[in-house]
Protein backbone atom coordinates (compact mmCIF):
# COMPACT_ATOMS: atom_id res chain seq x y z
CA UNK A 1 0.00 0.00 0.00
CA UNK A 2 2.58 2.33 0.48
CA UNK A 3 3.61 4.72 -2.13
CA UNK A 4 0.08 4.52 -3.56
CA UNK A 5 -3.38 5.78 -2.03
CA UNK A 6 -5.20 2.49 -2.06
CA UNK A 7 -8.11 1.80 -1.96
CA UNK A 8 -8.89 5.57 -3.13
CA UNK A 9 -8.18 7.19 -6.10
CA UNK A 10 -4.64 9.38 -6.55
CA UNK A 11 -6.93 12.61 -6.56
CA UNK A 12 -8.59 11.82 -3.41
CA UNK A 13 -6.36 14.14 -0.75
CA UNK A 14 -5.32 11.56 2.65
CA UNK A 15 -7.31 13.71 5.08
CA UNK A 16 -10.53 12.92 2.69
CA UNK A 17 -9.92 9.25 2.85
CA UNK A 18 -9.26 9.14 6.57
CA UNK A 19 -12.73 10.95 7.34
CA UNK A 20 -14.79 8.82 4.59
CA UNK A 21 -13.07 5.39 6.37
CA UNK A 22 -14.30 6.97 10.15
CA UNK A 23 -17.40 7.81 8.57
CA UNK A 24 -17.85 4.19 7.07
CA UNK A 25 -18.31 3.40 11.30
CA UNK A 26 -21.43 5.40 10.91
CA UNK A 27 -23.48 2.83 9.19
CA UNK A 28 -22.10 -0.47 10.81
CA UNK A 29 -22.61 0.96 13.74
CA UNK A 30 -25.91 2.52 13.42
CA UNK A 31 -28.23 0.17 11.90
CA UNK A 32 -29.45 -2.95 13.14
CA UNK A 33 -32.68 -5.31 12.94
CA UNK A 34 -34.73 -3.63 15.58
CA UNK A 35 -33.73 -0.90 17.63
CA UNK A 36 -34.74 -0.81 21.70
CA UNK A 37 -35.10 2.87 21.55
CA UNK A 38 -37.89 2.34 19.12
CA UNK A 39 -39.58 -0.82 21.08
CA UNK A 40 -42.35 1.66 22.72
CA UNK A 41 -43.50 2.67 19.12
CA UNK A 42 -43.30 -0.92 17.53
CA UNK A 43 -44.66 -2.79 20.42
CA UNK A 44 -47.96 -0.14 20.33
CA UNK A 45 -48.18 0.11 16.82
CA UNK A 46 -47.24 -3.98 15.93
CA UNK A 47 -49.53 -5.38 18.72
CA UNK A 48 -46.37 -7.32 20.01
CA UNK A 49 -44.39 -8.19 23.12
CA UNK A 50 -41.35 -5.86 24.20
CA UNK A 51 -39.60 -9.31 24.41
CA UNK A 52 -39.85 -9.60 20.40
CA UNK A 53 -37.81 -6.55 20.13
CA UNK A 54 -35.31 -7.28 22.94
CA UNK A 55 -34.58 -10.63 20.93
CA UNK A 56 -34.01 -9.31 17.70
CA UNK A 57 -31.75 -7.12 18.96
CA UNK A 58 -29.85 -9.63 20.98
CA UNK A 59 -30.28 -11.69 17.19
CA UNK A 60 -27.65 -9.45 15.63
CA UNK A 61 -25.21 -9.29 18.45
CA UNK A 62 -25.30 -13.28 18.06
CA UNK A 63 -24.84 -12.31 14.02
CA UNK A 64 -21.83 -10.46 14.77
CA UNK A 65 -19.89 -13.07 17.03
CA UNK A 66 -19.88 -16.26 15.19
CA UNK A 67 -19.03 -14.82 12.29
CA UNK A 68 -15.72 -13.47 13.66
CA UNK A 69 -13.24 -16.55 13.30
CA UNK A 70 -13.55 -15.80 9.89
CA UNK A 71 -12.92 -12.44 9.57
CA UNK A 72 -9.51 -12.50 8.90
CA UNK A 73 -9.61 -14.94 6.14
CA UNK A 74 -12.46 -12.69 4.74
CA UNK A 75 -10.64 -9.22 4.55
CA UNK A 76 -7.25 -11.33 2.51
CA UNK A 77 -9.40 -10.97 -0.52
CA UNK A 78 -8.01 -7.18 -0.16
CA UNK A 79 -11.54 -5.42 -1.91
CA UNK A 80 -12.66 -2.81 0.22
CA UNK A 81 -15.03 -1.36 -2.11
CA UNK A 82 -16.47 -4.44 -3.08
CA UNK A 83 -17.05 -5.43 0.61
CA UNK A 84 -18.54 -1.55 1.18
CA UNK A 85 -20.89 -1.64 -2.25
CA UNK A 86 -22.30 -5.34 -1.08
CA UNK A 87 -22.76 -4.99 2.63
CA UNK A 88 -24.32 -1.33 2.40
CA UNK A 89 -26.87 -2.41 -0.30
CA UNK A 90 -27.60 -5.82 1.77
CA UNK A 91 -28.46 -3.56 4.98
CA UNK A 92 -30.51 -0.79 2.89
CA UNK A 93 -32.34 -3.92 1.71
CA UNK A 94 -33.10 -5.06 4.92
CA UNK A 95 -34.03 -2.27 6.46
CA UNK A 96 -36.72 -1.67 3.96
CA UNK A 97 -38.22 -5.03 4.47
CA UNK A 98 -37.92 -4.27 8.51
CA UNK A 99 -39.90 -1.09 8.06
CA UNK A 100 -42.24 -2.71 5.81
CA UNK A 101 -42.73 -6.40 7.72
CA UNK A 102 -44.88 -6.98 10.47
CA UNK A 103 -43.60 -10.96 10.97
CA UNK A 104 -41.31 -11.24 14.19
CA UNK A 105 -39.48 -14.08 12.57
CA UNK A 106 -38.75 -12.20 9.71
CA UNK A 107 -37.59 -9.51 11.70
CA UNK A 108 -35.12 -11.39 13.68
CA UNK A 109 -33.58 -12.89 10.88
CA UNK A 110 -33.12 -9.78 9.50
CA UNK A 111 -31.80 -8.97 13.09
CA UNK A 112 -29.60 -11.53 12.34
CA UNK A 113 -28.33 -11.06 9.40
CA UNK A 114 -27.76 -7.85 9.80
CA UNK A 115 -24.78 -8.81 12.79
CA UNK A 116 -23.52 -10.99 9.74
CA UNK A 117 -22.80 -7.57 7.91
CA UNK A 118 -22.26 -5.12 10.52
CA UNK A 119 -18.95 -7.12 11.65
CA UNK A 120 -17.82 -7.07 8.48
CA UNK A 121 -17.96 -3.85 7.85
CA UNK A 122 -16.42 -2.98 10.99
CA UNK A 123 -13.71 -4.88 10.70
CA UNK A 124 -13.20 -3.65 7.02
CA UNK A 125 -13.15 -0.30 7.78
CA UNK A 126 -11.17 -0.53 11.30
CA UNK A 127 -8.54 -2.96 9.42
CA UNK A 128 -8.41 -0.51 6.08
CA UNK A 129 -8.03 2.78 8.36
CA UNK A 130 -5.21 1.36 10.55
CA UNK A 131 -3.38 0.30 6.45
CA UNK A 132 -4.35 3.78 5.29
CA UNK A 133 -2.66 5.59 7.81
CA UNK A 134 0.35 3.29 8.77
CA UNK A 135 0.84 3.10 5.23
CA UNK A 136 1.42 -0.78 5.54
CA UNK A 137 -1.11 -4.12 4.90
CA UNK A 138 -2.11 -4.67 8.52
CA UNK A 139 -4.33 -7.45 7.70
CA UNK A 140 -1.03 -10.16 7.75
CA UNK A 141 0.21 -8.67 10.98
CA UNK A 142 -3.04 -10.23 12.41
CA UNK A 143 -2.40 -14.06 10.66
CA UNK A 144 -1.39 -16.01 13.39
CA UNK A 145 2.65 -16.93 14.31
CA UNK A 146 4.88 -18.86 16.11
CA UNK A 147 7.74 -16.19 16.21
CA UNK A 148 8.86 -14.93 19.30
CA UNK A 149 8.50 -10.94 19.94
CA UNK A 150 11.24 -9.83 21.87
CA UNK A 151 10.29 -8.41 25.14
CA UNK A 152 10.81 -4.99 24.77
CA UNK A 153 8.42 -4.90 21.68
CA UNK A 154 6.04 -6.52 23.48
CA UNK A 155 5.97 -4.24 26.36
CA UNK A 156 5.60 -1.44 23.76
CA UNK A 157 2.70 -2.98 22.11
CA UNK A 158 1.07 -3.43 25.61
CA UNK A 159 1.72 -0.16 26.56
CA UNK A 160 0.04 1.40 22.90
CA UNK A 161 -2.84 -1.06 23.66
CA UNK A 162 -3.29 0.19 27.03
CA UNK A 163 -3.40 3.71 26.16
CA UNK A 164 -5.23 3.07 22.71
CA UNK A 165 -8.20 1.09 23.74
CA UNK A 166 -9.83 2.97 25.90
CA UNK A 167 -10.39 5.63 22.93
CA UNK A 168 -11.42 3.17 20.46
CA UNK A 169 -14.21 1.59 22.76
CA UNK A 170 -15.06 5.63 23.82
CA UNK A 171 -15.45 6.15 20.05
CA UNK A 172 -17.40 3.25 19.49
CA UNK A 173 -19.99 3.70 22.38
CA UNK A 174 -20.42 7.57 21.84
CA UNK A 175 -21.31 6.71 17.84
CA UNK A 176 -23.50 3.77 19.27
CA UNK A 177 -25.29 6.04 21.98
CA UNK A 178 -25.60 8.73 19.37
CA UNK A 179 -27.56 6.30 16.91
CA UNK A 180 -29.86 5.39 19.61
CA UNK A 181 -30.45 8.76 20.28
CA UNK A 182 -31.48 9.84 16.51
CA UNK A 183 -34.21 6.52 16.24
CA UNK A 184 -35.30 7.72 19.53
CA UNK A 185 -35.92 11.10 17.86
CA UNK A 186 -37.20 9.87 14.33
CA UNK A 187 -39.38 7.06 16.06
CA UNK A 188 -41.02 10.13 18.31
CA UNK A 189 -41.29 12.88 15.70
CA UNK A 190 -42.52 10.86 12.89
CA UNK A 191 -43.01 7.22 13.15
CA UNK A 192 -40.86 4.14 13.68
CA UNK A 193 -40.70 2.99 10.31
CA UNK A 194 -38.64 6.67 9.89
CA UNK A 195 -36.07 4.96 11.58
CA UNK A 196 -35.70 2.24 9.24
CA UNK A 197 -35.62 5.06 6.51
CA UNK A 198 -33.20 7.01 7.78
CA UNK A 199 -30.93 4.36 7.46
CA UNK A 200 -31.38 3.29 4.01
CA UNK A 201 -30.77 6.96 2.95
CA UNK A 202 -27.44 6.94 5.12
CA UNK A 203 -26.66 3.77 2.97
CA UNK A 204 -27.21 5.52 -0.27
CA UNK A 205 -25.07 8.46 1.07
CA UNK A 206 -21.93 6.00 1.83
CA UNK A 207 -22.31 4.24 -1.03
CA UNK A 208 -22.39 7.21 -2.96
CA UNK A 209 -18.71 8.13 -1.27
CA UNK A 210 -17.42 4.98 -1.73
CA UNK A 211 -17.91 4.80 -5.55
CA UNK A 212 -16.50 7.97 -6.33
CA UNK A 213 -13.39 8.05 -4.78
CA UNK A 214 -12.55 3.99 -3.91
CA UNK A 215 -11.33 1.92 -6.73
CA UNK A 216 -12.14 -1.85 -7.20
CA UNK A 217 -9.13 -4.14 -6.23
CA UNK A 218 -8.14 -7.15 -7.70
CA UNK A 219 -8.92 -10.19 -5.73
CA UNK A 220 -6.11 -11.46 -3.37
CA UNK A 221 -7.68 -14.99 -2.29
CA UNK A 222 -10.62 -16.62 -2.48
CA UNK A 223 -12.69 -17.58 -0.07
CA UNK A 224 -13.94 -21.05 0.09
CA UNK A 225 -16.91 -21.79 3.03
CA UNK A 226 -16.46 -25.40 3.63
CA UNK A 227 -19.15 -28.21 5.08
CA UNK A 228 -16.90 -27.80 7.99
CA UNK A 229 -16.76 -23.76 8.22
CA UNK A 230 -20.75 -23.83 8.09
CA UNK A 231 -21.81 -26.29 10.26
CA UNK A 232 -19.63 -24.37 12.81
CA UNK A 233 -21.45 -21.24 11.61
CA UNK A 234 -24.67 -23.12 12.12
CA UNK A 235 -24.03 -24.82 15.63
CA UNK A 236 -22.48 -21.84 17.26
CA UNK A 237 -25.40 -19.54 15.67
CA UNK A 238 -28.15 -22.05 17.14
CA UNK A 239 -26.26 -22.32 20.46
CA UNK A 240 -26.58 -18.64 21.21
CA UNK A 241 -29.65 -17.62 19.90
CA UNK A 242 -31.22 -20.51 21.55
CA UNK A 243 -29.51 -19.51 24.94
CA UNK A 244 -30.74 -15.92 24.05
CA UNK A 245 -34.65 -17.38 24.20
CA UNK A 246 -34.84 -19.37 26.59
CA UNK A 247 -33.56 -16.29 28.85
CA UNK A 248 -35.70 -13.53 27.21
CA UNK A 249 -38.86 -15.41 26.66
CA UNK A 250 -38.09 -17.81 30.37
CA UNK A 251 -40.83 -15.15 31.85
CA UNK A 252 -43.31 -14.94 29.74
CA UNK A 253 -43.84 -18.44 28.34
CA UNK A 254 -43.92 -19.85 32.27
CA UNK A 255 -40.29 -21.31 31.61
CA UNK A 256 -40.51 -24.78 31.07
CA UNK A 257 -44.08 -25.27 30.68
CA UNK A 258 -43.94 -24.24 27.29
CA UNK A 259 -43.09 -26.46 24.38
CA UNK A 260 -41.32 -23.95 22.65
CA UNK A 261 -39.14 -23.60 25.44
CA UNK A 262 -38.48 -27.17 25.65
CA UNK A 263 -37.45 -27.64 21.84
CA UNK A 264 -35.21 -24.18 22.95
CA UNK A 265 -33.13 -26.40 25.72
CA UNK A 266 -32.93 -29.30 23.18
CA UNK A 267 -31.59 -27.38 20.58
CA UNK A 268 -29.09 -25.74 22.86
CA UNK A 269 -27.73 -29.23 23.91
CA UNK A 270 -27.67 -30.24 20.95
CA UNK A 271 -25.49 -27.75 19.25
CA UNK A 272 -23.43 -27.59 21.81
CA UNK A 273 -22.76 -30.91 21.66
CA UNK A 274 -22.52 -31.02 17.92
CA UNK A 275 -19.91 -28.39 18.43
CA UNK A 276 -17.75 -29.64 20.41
CA UNK A 277 -17.42 -32.81 17.96
CA UNK A 278 -16.60 -30.88 15.42
CA UNK A 279 -13.55 -28.98 17.20
CA UNK A 280 -12.82 -32.14 18.19
CA UNK A 281 -12.31 -33.98 15.07
CA UNK A 282 -11.95 -30.88 13.54
CA UNK A 283 -8.33 -30.59 11.44
CA UNK A 284 -9.10 -26.68 11.57
CA UNK A 285 -11.14 -26.05 14.37
CA UNK A 286 -13.69 -22.81 14.33
CA UNK A 287 -12.17 -21.56 17.68
CA UNK A 288 -8.98 -22.80 19.22
CA UNK A 289 -9.74 -23.87 22.82
CA UNK A 290 -6.55 -24.22 24.34
CA UNK A 291 -7.01 -19.86 24.67
CA UNK A 292 -8.70 -21.16 27.81
CA UNK A 293 -5.29 -22.43 29.11
CA UNK A 294 -4.17 -18.79 29.52
CA UNK A 295 -5.31 -17.32 33.18
CA UNK A 296 -6.17 -14.02 31.95
CA UNK A 297 -8.19 -14.81 29.74
CA UNK A 298 -10.47 -16.80 31.91
CA UNK A 299 -10.06 -13.35 34.15
CA UNK A 300 -11.17 -11.04 31.60
CA UNK A 301 -13.86 -12.98 30.89
CA UNK A 302 -15.41 -13.03 33.84
CA UNK A 303 -15.17 -9.29 34.02
CA UNK A 304 -17.09 -8.85 31.12
CA UNK A 305 -19.74 -11.25 32.23
CA UNK A 306 -20.04 -9.29 36.07
CA UNK A 307 -20.14 -6.07 34.30
CA UNK A 308 -23.16 -6.77 31.77
CA UNK A 309 -24.79 -8.29 34.47
CA UNK A 310 -24.16 -5.49 36.81
CA UNK A 311 -24.53 -2.85 34.09
CA UNK A 312 -28.10 -4.43 33.14
CA UNK A 313 -28.89 -2.30 36.22
CA UNK A 314 -29.63 0.59 33.89
CA UNK A 315 -32.86 -0.51 33.88
CA UNK A 316 -33.56 0.98 37.12
CA UNK A 317 -33.21 4.30 35.88
CA UNK A 318 -35.20 4.13 32.93
CA UNK A 319 -38.08 2.34 35.27
CA UNK A 320 -37.82 4.94 37.57
CA UNK A 321 -38.05 7.82 35.64
CA UNK A 322 -41.56 6.14 33.40
CA UNK A 323 -42.90 5.57 36.48
CA UNK A 324 -42.20 8.33 38.77
CA UNK A 325 -41.81 11.00 36.19
CA UNK A 326 -44.33 10.15 33.17
CA UNK A 327 -41.75 10.92 30.87
CA UNK A 328 -41.48 9.19 27.16
CA UNK A 329 -39.01 7.38 25.02
CA UNK A 330 -37.91 10.59 24.04
CA UNK A 331 -37.07 11.94 27.39
CA UNK A 332 -35.92 8.81 28.28
CA UNK A 333 -33.14 9.45 25.02
CA UNK A 334 -32.29 12.26 26.37
CA UNK A 335 -30.78 11.40 29.63
CA UNK A 336 -29.21 8.65 28.59
CA UNK A 337 -27.07 11.09 26.13
CA UNK A 338 -25.53 11.95 29.80
CA UNK A 339 -23.38 8.47 29.28
CA UNK A 340 -21.20 10.33 26.65
CA UNK A 341 -20.11 12.33 29.35
CA UNK A 342 -19.52 9.04 31.42
CA UNK A 343 -17.72 7.68 28.73
CA UNK A 344 -15.10 10.46 28.11
CA UNK A 345 -14.31 10.24 31.91
CA UNK A 346 -14.18 6.48 31.66
CA UNK A 347 -11.89 7.18 28.65
CA UNK A 348 -9.33 9.32 30.39
CA UNK A 349 -9.37 7.68 33.71
CA UNK A 350 -8.43 3.99 31.97
CA UNK A 351 -5.74 6.13 30.22
CA UNK A 352 -4.49 7.78 32.85
CA UNK A 353 -4.73 4.34 35.56
CA UNK A 354 -2.46 2.70 32.53
CA UNK A 355 -0.24 5.08 31.86
CA UNK A 356 0.46 5.26 36.14
CA UNK A 357 0.98 1.13 35.26
CA UNK A 358 -2.19 0.70 38.28
CA UNK A 359 -2.34 -2.93 38.94
CA UNK A 360 -5.29 -4.17 36.33
CA UNK A 361 -7.16 -5.45 39.82
CA UNK A 362 -7.47 -1.87 41.32
CA UNK A 363 -8.33 -0.80 38.16
CA UNK A 364 -11.17 -3.11 37.91
CA UNK A 365 -12.58 -2.77 41.53
CA UNK A 366 -12.69 1.16 40.52
CA UNK A 367 -14.78 0.38 37.61
CA UNK A 368 -17.12 -2.06 39.77
CA UNK A 369 -16.93 1.03 42.37
CA UNK A 370 -18.19 3.41 39.73
CA UNK A 371 -21.30 1.37 39.34
CA UNK A 372 -22.03 0.31 42.78
CA UNK A 373 -22.15 4.68 43.58
CA UNK A 374 -24.48 4.46 40.96
CA UNK A 375 -26.50 1.58 42.84
CA UNK A 376 -26.28 3.10 46.23
CA UNK A 377 -27.25 6.58 44.53
CA UNK A 378 -30.75 4.96 43.43
CA UNK A 379 -31.59 3.55 46.45
CA UNK A 380 -31.58 6.64 48.03
CA UNK A 381 -33.27 8.63 45.11
CA UNK A 382 -35.99 6.24 44.57
CA UNK A 383 -39.14 8.29 45.73
CA UNK A 384 -42.56 8.88 44.69
CA UNK A 385 -41.34 12.63 43.78
CA UNK A 386 -38.35 12.08 41.66
CA UNK A 387 -36.54 14.89 40.05
CA UNK A 388 -35.26 14.48 36.42
CA UNK A 389 -32.00 16.57 37.03
CA UNK A 390 -31.28 13.67 39.60
CA UNK A 391 -31.57 10.64 37.51
CA UNK A 392 -28.08 12.60 35.38
CA UNK A 393 -25.67 11.73 38.06
CA UNK A 394 -26.41 7.66 38.18
CA UNK A 395 -26.53 7.83 34.72
CA UNK A 396 -22.87 9.75 34.35
CA UNK A 397 -21.11 7.24 37.24
CA UNK A 398 -22.37 4.43 35.44
CA UNK A 399 -21.05 4.96 32.05
CA UNK A 400 -17.54 6.05 33.41
CA UNK A 401 -17.26 2.72 35.15
CA UNK A 402 -18.79 0.81 32.24
CA UNK A 403 -15.96 2.06 29.59
CA UNK A 404 -13.52 1.80 32.48
CA UNK A 405 -14.49 -1.99 32.93
CA UNK A 406 -14.89 -2.28 28.87
CA UNK A 407 -11.43 -1.69 27.79
CA UNK A 408 -9.13 -2.74 30.95
CA UNK A 409 -10.64 -6.18 30.14
CA UNK A 410 -10.22 -6.32 26.76
CA UNK A 411 -6.60 -5.39 27.36
CA UNK A 412 -6.00 -7.95 30.29
CA UNK A 413 -7.27 -10.68 28.10
CA UNK A 414 -5.11 -10.12 24.65
CA UNK A 415 -2.13 -9.05 27.29
CA UNK A 416 0.74 -11.65 25.69
CA UNK A 417 -1.72 -13.54 23.86
CA UNK A 418 -0.25 -15.18 20.50
CA UNK A 419 -1.86 -13.81 17.30
CA UNK A 420 -2.84 -17.35 16.43
CA UNK A 421 -5.93 -16.95 19.04
CA UNK A 422 -6.55 -13.24 18.18
CA UNK A 423 -10.17 -14.41 16.50
CA UNK A 424 -10.99 -17.01 19.00
CA UNK A 425 -10.53 -14.27 21.84
CA UNK A 426 -12.87 -11.52 19.95
CA UNK A 427 -15.73 -14.25 19.69
CA UNK A 428 -15.16 -15.12 22.74
CA UNK A 429 -14.89 -11.54 24.10
CA UNK A 430 -18.31 -10.65 22.17
CA UNK A 431 -19.90 -13.57 23.20
CA UNK A 432 -19.54 -13.18 26.69
CA UNK A 433 -19.99 -9.32 26.65
CA UNK A 434 -22.58 -8.95 23.76
CA UNK A 435 -24.45 -12.09 24.49
CA UNK A 436 -24.46 -14.05 27.40
CA UNK A 437 -23.90 -11.31 29.83
CA UNK A 438 -26.31 -8.94 28.72
CA UNK A 439 -29.44 -11.43 28.15
CA UNK A 440 -28.47 -12.77 31.46
CA UNK A 441 -28.34 -9.20 33.20
CA UNK A 442 -31.69 -8.18 31.30
CA UNK A 443 -33.57 -11.18 32.07
CA UNK A 444 -32.48 -11.36 35.98
CA UNK A 445 -33.60 -7.54 36.12
CA UNK A 446 -36.90 -7.60 34.50
CA UNK A 447 -37.76 -11.17 35.98
CA UNK A 448 -36.77 -9.96 39.55
CA UNK A 449 -38.65 -6.50 39.26
CA UNK A 450 -41.85 -8.52 37.58
CA UNK A 451 -41.43 -10.86 40.63
CA UNK A 452 -41.21 -7.83 43.34
CA UNK A 453 -44.27 -6.04 41.79
CA UNK A 454 -45.89 -8.63 42.23
CA UNK A 455 -45.20 -9.12 45.98
CA UNK A 456 -46.10 -5.63 46.45
CA UNK A 457 -48.66 -5.32 45.13
CA UNK A 458 -50.66 -7.87 47.00
CA UNK A 459 -48.77 -6.53 50.12
CA UNK A 460 -49.76 -3.00 49.68
CA UNK A 461 -53.70 -4.24 48.66
CA UNK A 462 -54.22 -5.65 52.05
CA UNK A 463 -54.13 -2.51 53.62
CA UNK A 464 -56.75 -0.85 50.98
CA UNK A 465 -60.45 -0.50 51.84
CA UNK A 466 -62.90 2.42 52.52
CA UNK A 467 -61.92 1.45 56.19
CA UNK A 468 -58.69 3.34 55.97
CA UNK A 469 -59.20 7.27 56.39
CA UNK A 470 -56.53 7.73 53.59
CA UNK A 471 -57.83 5.28 50.49
CA UNK A 472 -61.50 6.31 51.76
CA UNK A 473 -60.92 9.90 50.99
CA UNK A 474 -58.91 9.58 47.57
CA UNK A 475 -61.96 7.10 46.48
CA UNK A 476 -64.47 9.82 47.55
CA UNK A 477 -62.83 12.61 46.20
CA UNK A 478 -61.71 11.21 42.52
CA UNK A 479 -65.52 9.62 42.56
CA UNK A 480 -67.00 12.91 43.39
CA UNK A 481 -64.61 14.93 40.81
CA UNK A 482 -65.58 12.70 37.73
CA UNK A 483 -69.32 13.12 38.38
CA UNK A 484 -68.79 16.76 38.54
CA UNK A 485 -67.66 16.22 35.01
CA UNK A 486 -70.83 14.68 33.96
CA UNK A 487 -69.44 10.95 34.45
CA UNK A 488 -72.13 8.44 35.83
CA UNK A 489 -72.78 7.26 39.67
CA UNK A 490 -71.21 3.59 38.32
CA UNK A 491 -68.32 5.02 36.13
CA UNK A 492 -67.21 7.68 38.74
CA UNK A 493 -66.65 4.72 40.78
CA UNK A 494 -65.19 2.47 38.55
CA UNK A 495 -62.35 5.38 37.72
CA UNK A 496 -61.73 6.08 41.20
CA UNK A 497 -61.20 2.20 41.58
CA UNK A 498 -58.54 2.43 38.90
CA UNK A 499 -56.91 5.44 40.03
CA UNK A 500 -56.28 3.85 43.65
CA UNK A 501 -54.95 0.66 41.75
CA UNK A 502 -52.78 3.25 39.94
CA UNK A 503 -51.16 4.33 42.93
CA UNK A 504 -50.87 1.17 44.22
CA UNK A 505 -48.85 -0.04 41.05
CA UNK A 506 -46.46 2.93 41.23
CA UNK A 507 -46.18 2.65 44.96
CA UNK A 508 -45.05 -0.70 44.43
CA UNK A 509 -43.03 -0.34 41.20
CA UNK A 510 -40.50 2.08 43.82
CA UNK A 511 -40.39 -0.01 46.96
CA UNK A 512 -39.04 -3.19 44.00
CA UNK A 513 -37.00 -0.80 42.71
CA UNK A 514 -35.69 0.14 45.80
CA UNK A 515 -34.84 -3.37 47.34
CA UNK A 516 -33.34 -4.35 43.94
CA UNK A 517 -30.86 -0.62 43.98
CA UNK A 518 -29.73 -2.61 47.11
CA UNK A 519 -29.35 -6.01 45.98
CA UNK A 520 -27.60 -4.63 43.36
CA UNK A 521 -25.23 -2.95 45.59
CA UNK A 522 -24.25 -5.85 47.44
CA UNK A 523 -23.78 -7.32 44.02
CA UNK A 524 -20.84 -4.57 42.97
CA UNK A 525 -19.38 -5.12 46.49
CA UNK A 526 -19.54 -8.85 45.31
CA UNK A 527 -17.66 -7.79 41.93
CA UNK A 528 -14.87 -5.56 43.91
CA UNK A 529 -13.84 -8.63 46.62
CA UNK A 530 -14.16 -11.03 43.92
CA UNK A 531 -11.77 -8.67 40.97
CA UNK A 532 -9.15 -8.07 44.36
CA UNK A 533 -8.76 -11.70 45.20
CA UNK A 534 -8.55 -13.43 42.02
CA UNK A 535 -4.94 -14.48 41.07
CA UNK A 536 -3.28 -12.54 38.45
CA UNK A 537 -1.30 -13.75 36.00
CA UNK A 538 -0.80 -15.27 32.55
CA UNK A 539 1.35 -17.75 30.47
CA UNK A 540 1.82 -19.14 27.21
CA UNK A 541 1.59 -22.15 25.56
CA UNK A 542 4.28 -23.68 23.69
CA UNK A 543 3.46 -27.11 23.50
CA UNK A 544 1.22 -28.92 20.81
CA UNK A 545 0.55 -25.63 18.55
CA UNK A 546 -0.56 -26.03 15.21
CA UNK A 547 1.55 -24.78 12.23
CA UNK A 548 -0.33 -21.32 10.93
CA UNK A 549 -1.04 -23.14 7.84
CA UNK A 550 -3.63 -24.59 9.32
CA UNK A 551 -4.98 -22.02 11.66
CA UNK A 552 -5.36 -19.38 8.04
CA UNK A 553 -6.79 -22.08 5.54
Amino acid sequence: MKGFNLPFHNWVPKPLGIFIYVFMFVPALFISGAYTSNAGEMVGSLGIMTEHIQYANFATAVGMTVFTPFTILFLEIRRSKMVYLIGLSALAFISYICAETNSMPLLIICSFITGFIRIILIFNTLFGLLGYITGKDIVPLLKPSLVEVPKETEAKMEKIKAMALPFLYLFFLMVGQLGSFVTAWLAYSYMWQYVYYFMIALTLICLLLVELTMVYQKRKKAIRLTFTKFSDIVCASLLLLSFSFILIYGKTLDWFDNSLMNYSLVILLLSTGVFFIFYTYSKRPYLDLKIFSFQNVIIALLVFVMLMVLNSSSILVSTFVSISMKIDNWQNAVLSNYSLIGYVIGAILATLMAKLNMHFKYIFSIGFLFITIAAVYMYFQVQSMGLYENMIFPVIIRSAGMLILYATAGIWGMRKLNMMYLTTWIFLMLTFRSVIGPVAGTSLYTNVLNEKQSYYISRLSQNVDMLNPEIAGIFTQSQMGNMMQGKSVEDAQILATQLIKGRIQIQATLAALKEISGWTIYGGIACIVVVIAMPYSYHSIKKKIKSNKEYIN
